[in-house]
Order: structure tokens, then sequence, then C-alpha cells
């Protein structure tokens, strides 16, 4: 599949010191999703491809798509100029998302989302069945008459799970077009249990209480279960259908350990990055609170390496920003 340039992608400057802070903040995402690459705030130029792969083959142009990028500036303008959604319901629901976005500073405290209301997908991951499933939203929302109705009814007990599994759907109905095996099975095993959160979500709306919260982890638990069990099946029918070498679960653990290993040893730039802001956080935070930020800027300079932190690749065609 050919891509053309897209101007509709953006990535934010390199920023090595915030980018290693976000990955410290979102460590127990990582451990919830058993995945060190869930908001690791790093996007591999094969993402990107993957990315453009998908917004040209679904024609999303129109579709911002910011990859580990900041810009509340830009988004306030999509804002106003999205004449998809009423501009009535912009104001109303677009402005506190916009400033929602403005305050939590996704570069530091990731949340890949999509964002109908300035029509935008805002990626922090570096796993491609994350980045997919946020432009399947975009893509449901592109299919709609009226997004902004499909987007208050998000709203309704319920009708979240269902757009949930509709972006699952197009992101791995995509990677089966394109013969993507490898991919395939790592969304199973990582949009299960991402969907379960959701499954949470709903059944706590519904029954509110101490209890259903006691459910969160058995939930996510069952969802890693389903995952890995429905994945392994899909390697089986793979085999089944092809002589040719199929990748398999058990390997993509062991692929998976190893890059938990490199992310927490202490031999390696990313873990000793990694380990260093956790120890200046933690102990900036024991000391005051205040002097959390200022900890975990002292412990990333005093550990990482000398070497000069690589450039990321040359990206004439997108524009870029913090």
């Amino acid at each position: 599949m050919t891509t053309m340039s897209l101007t509709n992608i953006s990535r934010g400057r390199p920023r090595p010191f915030i980018d290693a802070l976000g990955n410290v903040i979102s460590g127990m995402n990582k451990l919830i999703f058993l995945n060190v690459r869930f908001e690791n705030h790093k996007v591999d130029p094969e993402l990107e491809r993957r990315v453009a792969e998908f917004v040209s083959h679904h024609e999303l142009y129109d579709v911002q798509v910011r990859l580990n990028e900041y810009n509340p500036i830009g988004e306030l303008g999509r804002l106003f100029a999205n004449g998809r959604v009423n501009i009535f319901l912009r104001l109303l629901f677009g402005l506190p998302l916009w400033l929602a976005y403005t305050l939590n500073v996704g570069r530091i405290f990731g949340g890949d989302h999509y964002n109908p209301y300035s029509n935008t997908c805002n990626i922090y991951s570096g796993h491609e069945a994350i980045a997919l499933h946020e432009l399947g939203h975009a893509l449901d929302f592109k299919r709609r008459p009226f997004p902004g109705a499909w987007s208050l009814i998000r709203y309704i007990p319920g009708v979240a799970l269902y757009q949930e599994y509709l972006a699952s759907l197009y992101a791995i109905e995509f990677m089966q077009r394109t013969g993507d095996q490898a991919a395939e099975l790592r969304a199973f095993r990582l949009l299960f249990p991402a969907y379960s959160t959701y499954v949470f979500g709903a059944l706590f709306d519904f029954f509110p209480s101490a209890l259903v919260k006691t459910l969160l982890w058995p939930i996510i638990a069952l969802g890693h279960l389903l995952g890995n069990v429905i994945a392994g099946q899909r390697a089986d029918a793979m085999k089944a259908n092809t002589s040719l070498p199929v990748p398999d679960v058990r390997g993509q653990w062991m692929e998976e350990w190893g890059e938990a290993c490199t992310f927490l040893s202490p031999n390696t730039r990313q873990g000793k990055e990694f380990l260093g802001v956790s120890a200046g956080l933690a102990l900036g935070t024991s000391m005051c609170g205040f002097m959390a930020l200022p900890g975990a800027y002292l412990g990333y300079h005093l550990v990482r390496p000398d070497q000069p932190q690589p450039a990321e690749r040359p990206h004439p065609r997108v524009g870029t920003s913090d």
C-alpha cells in the first residue's frame, strides 16, 4: 500500500526530559496493560508510516493527527474551524474539553484520545493497536451524519462500549487487510484489557458502589485472559491457512518481556532515564510536593548518559510543535 505525503500528521519537537518524565508518570498504566509502549511518548517512524497508511486508506485527510505533540493554540483554532459539529456543541462541550487538554498537558500525562470537536487524534503511545484504535474513532465519526450527536450520546451508559468496540474493530480490520499478522495478535492482547476498563466503567455507571470498585482488577485480568486466548486462536487459524512462518503469542510475550527489561535496566539509556527520574520524583515529593518536578529534573541529569540525545529522524513533511 502506498501513501502520499500527509500534511495532517504533525509531531512534537524532541523534549528528552519531558518525555522521560511522561514515561515515568505513565508507569501505572504500563503495569495495568503489561506493555511498556503504553504512553511511552515515542512514536517511531514505522508506526508513523502505519498511521499514514490508515489515514490514506480511509481518506481521513481532515483529521489532524498529533504524534506526541502538545499544541493548545492549534487545537483551539481547529475547534472553531470544525464545521462538521454544530458551533453550539463546540462551545458548550468542545471548550471544556479544550481546557482539559490544555491543563492536562498530554506531552507529560499522556492520554491517547480522539477529540471529535476539533477532529484531532492525539497519540502518545508507541503501540500500533492504540494508534489505529484512536484513528478508528475518527473513522467512526467520519461515517456519522451528525458527529456532534454521536459524541453526546456517548454519555448514555453503555453507548461508549459500542463506540470503543467499533474503533477496535476498524483497527483490527485494517491490520487484517494489510496482512500485519504480528500487529493483529498484539492488538487482541492489548485492546481486550483496554476494553475491559470501559466494561468496568459501564458497570460502575449502573451500580456505583464500593463493592463494584473491587471488581476493577478482576475485570482487567479477565480482559488480559480473553485477549491472549483469542490471539492464540487467531494465531492457530493463521498457521492453518499458510505454510509460512506465523508469529505466536508466546514469542510476543518474550519480546515484550525483553522490552520491559531494557526499560528498567540501569545499563541502558532508557533505563537510566526512567530510574533517575523516578528516584528524583519520589525524593522531591517526599521532601515537599513542590519539589517533585525539580527532583525529577535533577535525577534525570544525574544519571543520563554523557552521549548527546540522538536526533529524531528528519520529518520534512509535517509541522512540529511542543
